[in-house]
């Protein structure tokens, strides 16, 4: 079924709205007034970010210096900390006794120590029979501020034994990622306030205490705060007692139980005038005007924390006794898994399902399993360094996804998993420059990059693939093992290696002679991953399985063997369910028998549980492709993801044509699951953004037409029905979204029509809100046309919003407008929020936020911001603002998204007027990446996808 597609206007006429006023006033005002102090910027602290592979230095350059001597370890920690937060004081004074073994003779003791104010040092010596402390000496100090070590001199060397270290000391709270950090928001009545919270991974706790502060060096920590009386503190622990200052009785004393043994970087104390949910088992605690959006996270986290400890057969509470989560305002999207006191950006740990969508919850669920899954991967067992932070994330993304399984079946959320961990880490891993899993750091500034695709969705793949290859009942096994023998302590892959080897020990899981070490390092030691080539010799029963590392841009000889996991299923043994059968790839190639019949497909690696991709001899893709264009439900849902995300990257690697993966694709115009579509959305996004404004796009837009259409017809735009599944809510955004991007009338007018029933109603109407589940196609494509209350709507309620997952969305949606007037003015609020008591709000992350959905939302979009751009002066106000970084960034996206001459002379002469704002290396990479867009055209690639499509709108 076709559909009438039109082009919507990119003028209007007669326009006079509030926000266009603002902008004039902007123009004539702003140059001549001085900006105040200006608010301080926070960097963003999403703990899931990809982070560039720079600067990570191998394993054999690492420099020792950076790390502790070993002549001490640290057996406990008291803290006294005393904080004025509330009057929104940035400093806070502390004494921290540290308490130690000498383990060698020294006369030096080395902890860590960074940006804190030294005031007293006292060196005691505990007696061997207990008691009080003695005092034996003040000892000296020096501080390395490279390496952030701080040597404490004795006047005489230090016999093995116990001692204290008792340091005061001062510090600065931070309004950054990491240390002890301050946050504002609004209250009821619109008043700032300011709360204090913690995150110290991986290697900041030294901003808050002198510390040995490396994951392996675990301790004990007695905590007492000192704060206001209108304030209340929170750690890891219960409170043990709550008392009176007795120098200020404005002020209370909170003392806090014991912490098990824990590493540094676990510590964790928050100080807020905050309310709490749930009880004392597990609580969630918020601000009191979103107290409603914690209901969810304490029911859920509750059900997640028990159907974790019933899996591995540890309940959480054997060890901890109370789970409480902390919903940080404008804190990002991020979280932090402390021991006992979980930290979350609001969008992470929030939901109010008046306002958010299906996908909020899922980050919300999915948020908390993993962050959950931490309190025994990461939390019980520490890595041993951080070289193993794979052994905390890697497990933590698995399960943020399996925990969602076990507690919440029917949110369908583990099926994402192929989808958004494994072929994101692909894309990633496909590089020649990617790092292996085990990678160390050469300092505690390159420690933050290991926290990447890599540690994250690549580990988790890898240890997905060996659970569904170990079976499940010797995975758990082993895990328990594993948990119960390092618990409270520290791990290295060994580690889990020998306790997943001891739990099959007896079977014949395993190939002969091999075990579970020298497989799981196959993946873990070397960067990259396989592709696994089935080459079938039709007339023989037999196939040659190869391998070689796959690079998304060329081939490299290697000399690395995987130890490849497969199985496969066929026409006439669809065995696509049975997950514990393989064989095992251990050579660069092998030939083995096979009773598949040549006339039928195969298809190598069910659901997608390893972690290579595979390619097939072209008969064998002509067979699938047949089978999918006749019965593609022959054929599991996840494999036929698999077919075209292996296809459409193979065909970029130049192993596979690429007509093949669109005369494949166009099966999809029966497919009603969202996996193939997931995948086949990559593929369509790229070519649209290739042939945007091209000679080819009306053909392509044809052929996007003919696969969607069908599908459209059963996604309503801007309806929801109760009873609809999760994953129909993903495959109806994404159908919708692709009607109106291709100008379906039906799409278009209905998102406009609904759009005004929300903010301009006929008289006499209901005002009738957009369903949070359609919101996002809805409002992007209402905003098509002339819309200018509309658009006025959409802003005024992101100013009145205090939900910040919603407030994302709206941003996303004012992206949207096709008006340059609209683009204009919205950039004119991020220069005005700036200015001291402005009505023009927004958090700190939201500004890049604004940039980034104006250059997603289209070219009209784009064009006004390279309007504003072009302005000198208003560029370096701007940078004054959101950072260079930010206007960096959002022309390099606007160079990725030039595709002809017309652009071409367009952005040209935007980086012409830049000139002198940004440094030239920024605007001349800026525009050979520009440059190199307009070349694709005559790449064979685009030659193969021209031709193809000349031919099929034939």
């Amino acid at each position: 079924m076709a559909h009438e597609m039109v082009r919507c206007p990119t003028t209007r006429s007669g326009r006079c709205f509030l926000l266009a006023v603002v902008f004039q006033l902007f123009l004539s005002s702003f140059a001549s007034a001085r900006l105040g102090p200006l608010p301080d910027e926070v960097i963003a602290g999403d703990r899931f970010r990809e982070v560039e592979q720079d600067g990570v230095v191998p394993v054999q350059e690492v420099d020792r210096t950076y790390f502790l001597p070993n002549n001490s370890i640290p057996t406990h920690y008291s803290i006294s900390l005393r904080t004025d937060i509330h009057n929104d004081v940035r400093t806070f004074d502390a004494t921290t006794w540290v308490y130690l073994t000498v383990v060698e003779q020294t006369d030096r003791l080395t902890l860590h120590v960074q940006e804190l104010s030294i005031k007293e040092v006292t060196l005691y010596r505990i007696p061997n029979s207990g008691g009080t402390p003695i005092q034996i000496d003040r000892p000296t100090y020096t501080i390395n501020i490279v390496t952030e070590h701080i040597v404490f001199r004795s006047a005489s060397q230090l016999p093995l034994g116990d001692y204290a270290l008792q340091v005061s000391y001062s510090g600065s709270m931070r309004n950054y990622q990491s240390g002890y950090l301050i946050s504002r928001y609004r209250d009821s009545e619109g008043l700032w306030r300011s709360v204090g919270t913690t995150h110290f991974q991986a290697t900041l706790a030294r901003r808050v205490l002198p510390c040995y502060d490396e994951p392996a060096l675990k301790a004990t920590f007695d905590l007492e705060i000192t704060h206001h009386r209108t304030y209340s503190a929170i750690a890891n622990m219960p409170r043990k007692s709550l008392g009176v200052d007795p120098t200020n009785r404005d002020y209370l004393v909170t003392s806090f139980e014991r912490t098990p043994r824990m590493s540094t970087y676990l510590l964790a104390f928050a100080v807020t005038d905050f309310v709490k949910k749930g009880n004392s088992l597990h609580e969630v605690i918020v601000r009191s005007n979103a107290e409603a959006d914690a209901d969810y996270a304490v029911e859920v986290g509750a059900s997640i924390l028990e159907r974790l400890g019933m899996y591995l057969d540890l309940s959480y509470y054997d060890y901890m006794p109370k789970m409480t989560s902390i919903a940080v305002p404008d804190r990002g999207t991020g979280a932090m898994e402390n021991w006992g006191l979980v930290t979350y950006g609001e969008p992470s740990l929030l939901y109010n399902p008046a306002v958010n969508t299906y996908r909020n919850r899922k980050r919300v669920t999915t948020v908390i399993a993993h962050e959950y899954a931490h309190q025994w991967f990461g939390d019980l067992v520490s890595p041993q360094w951080w070289e193993f932070i794979w052994l905390n994330e890697g497990f933590a993304t698995l399960y943020e996804y399996y925990a969602t399984r076990l507690a919440l079946p029917g949110d369908e959320y583990w099926e994402l998993f192929s989808g958004e961990v494994t072929q994101r880490a692909f894309q990633q891993d496909a590089s020649e420059t990617t790092r292996p899993i085990n990678w160390n750091a050469a300092s505690q500034d390159d420690v933050p990059k290991l926290f990447d695709i890599i540690a994250y969705q690549k580990a988790g793949s890898v240890l997905n693939m060996f659970s569904k290859v170990l079976g499940e009942t010797s995975w758990r096994k082993g895990l328990k093992a594993y948990l119960t023998d390092r618990e409270l302590g520290a791990a290295t892959e060994e580690n889990l290696a020998e306790h997943l080897q001891r739990a099959i020990d007896g079977t014949d899981i395993l190939p002969a002679n091999a075990n579970v070490r020298d497989l799981l390092a196959s993946w873990t030691d070397g960067p990259g991953f396989p592709v696994l080539n089935v080459r079938r010799l039709y007339r023989d029963g037999a196939i040659i399985l190869s391998q070689q590392r796959f690079l998304a841009e060329k081939v490299l000889p290697t000399g690395h063997v995987w130890h490849i996991p497969y199985n496969h299923a066929y026409k006439s043994s669809p065995t696509f369910y049975d997950l514990e059968q393989y064989e095992w790839l251990s050579s660069q190639a092998a030939k083995i028998s096979t009773a598949i019949p040549d006339d039928e497909w195969v298809v190598f690696n069910r659901q997608q549980t390893g972690y290579y991709r595979v390619n097939y001899d072209a008969r064998n893709w002509e067979l699938l492709t047949e089978a999918l264009l006749e019965r593609h439900n022959d054929i599991h849902r996840l494999n036929r993801a698999q077919l075209i995300d292996d296809a459409f990257y193979l065909a970029r690697a130049d192993l596979l044509d690429m007509a093949m993966v669109l005369r494949m694709m166009q099966y999809l115009r029966s497919e009603r699951d969202y996996a193939p579509w997931q995948s086949a959305d990559k593929v369509l996004s790229y070519l649209y953004e290739k042939l945007r404004g091209t000679e080819h796009e009306h053909a392509l837009l044809i052929y996007i037409d003919e696969l969607i259409s069908d599908v459209y017809a059963t996604t309503p735009v801007d309806t929801v029905d109760p009873s609809e599944t999760t994953l129909f809510k993903y495959l109806r955004q994404l159908i919708t979204a692709w009607g109106c991007r291709i100008g379906y009338k039906d799409c278009l007018e209905r998102s406009r029509e609904a759009l005004r029933k929300e903010f301009v109603p006929e008289q006499g109407a209901t005002v009738a809100p957009v369903h949070p589940d359609v919101r996002a196609v809805v409002y992007c494509y209402g905003l098509q046309e002339d819309s200018a209350a509309e658009f006025q709507g959409i802003y005024q309620r992101l100013m009145a919003s205090g939900n910040q997952a919603e407030r994302t969305d709206l941003i996303d949606a004012l992206g949207c407008s096709k008006n340059p007037a609209d683009i204009k003015t919205l950039l004119a609020t991020v220069l005005f929020s700036a200015m001291p008591d402005s009505n023009f709000v927004y958090l700190s992350e939201e500004r890049g936020r604004l940039f980034q959905a104006i250059y997603s939302g289209g070219r009209a979009p784009i064009n006004a911001m390279m309007e504003t751009l072009s302005d000198a002066v208003t560029v370096q106000q701007m940078m004054a603002i959101v950072g260079e970084g930010t206007i960096t960034n959002a022309i390099t996206n606007i160079a990725q998204r030039t595709n002809n001459a017309e652009e071409m002379a367009q952005f040209e002469a935007m980086l012409t007027a830049l000139n002198g704002s940004l440094s030239p290396n920024t605007l001349e990479n800026a525009r050979e990446m520009a440059t190199s867009r307009t070349q694709w055209f005559s790449t064979a690639e685009a030659l193969i996808v021209g031709e193809f499509l000349e031919r099929y709108n034939v």
